[in-house]
C-alpha cells in the first residue's frame, strides 16, 4: 500500500515540479522532476526489464503524440520546442512518469481497458488545461477544439500504454 502511496505522490509532484519550471521558462530544467519519478520508480522495481521496456514505449509514444499535437497546432510552446517541430523534452519525461504509475498506483487499468480509455479521454485534457493554466504551455484556439484533440489522444494512448504495461508484465 504504501508504494501506491508513493507512486501517487511522486507522479503528482513530478507533474507540478515539470509545469512550474516550464511555466517559470526553465524548460532545459523541467524535465527533472519527471526523472526523478523514473529513478524512483526503477529503484523500487529493482529496474525490471519490463519496467525499462515500458518506459522508453511511454517515451516515444509522448513523442510522436507531442509533436503531432505541436504540428496541427493543438499545443504551443513558446520558447521551449526544439525548431517548432519536436515538443520539449518534460513533456517526453512526463509521459515517461505517467507510465510508471501503470505497473503501480494504476496497475488496475491495465484489465479495464475501456475504462481507460474513458480516464484518458478525461484525464488528458484536464492535465493539459491544468498546464496551460500554470503557463508552462499554450493550447490552440479554439479551445473546446483543442481539448477534444488531446482527449483523443488519451483516449487511445492509456489503454495502449496500460495493455503494455500487462503483456510486457
Amino acid at each position: 500500500m504504501m508504494a501506491i502511496v508513493i507512486n501517487i505522490v511522486a507522479f503528482y509532484a513530478g507533474w507540478f515540479g515539470a509545469a512550474m519550471l516550464a511555466a517559470r521558462g526553465l524548460g532545459a530544467w523541467a524535465a527533472l522532476p519527471c526523472l526523478a519519478v523514473v529513478v524512483l520508480r526503477l529503484a523500487l522495481s529493482r529496474g525490471s526489464r519490463a519496467e525499462v521496456a515500458l518506459l522508453a514505449a511511454a517515451g516515444a509514444m509522448g513523442l510522436v503524440a507531442e509533436a503531432a499535437l505541436l504540428a496541427g497546432g493543438v499545443t504551443r510552446f513558446p520558447g521551449s520546442a526544439v525548431y517548432g517541430v519536436l515538443p520539449p523534452s518534460w513533456l517526453v519525461t512526463l509521459w515517461m512518469a505517467f507510465s510508471t504509475t501503470l505497473n503501480s498506483s494504476l496497475a488496475w487499468l491495465k484489465t479495464r481497458l475501456a475504462l481507460a480509455a474513458v480516464l484518458g479521454l478525461a484525464g488528458g485534457p484536464a492535465a493539459y488545461y491544468g498546464g496551460a493554466q500554470l503557463g508552462a504551455m499554450q493550447l490552440g484556439v479554439p479551445l473546446a477544439a483543442s481539448l477534444l484533440v488531446i482527449g483523443v489522444v488519451w483516449a487511445a494512448a492509456c489503454p495502449l500504454l496500460a495493455w503494455l504495461a500487462r503483456k510486457l508484465g
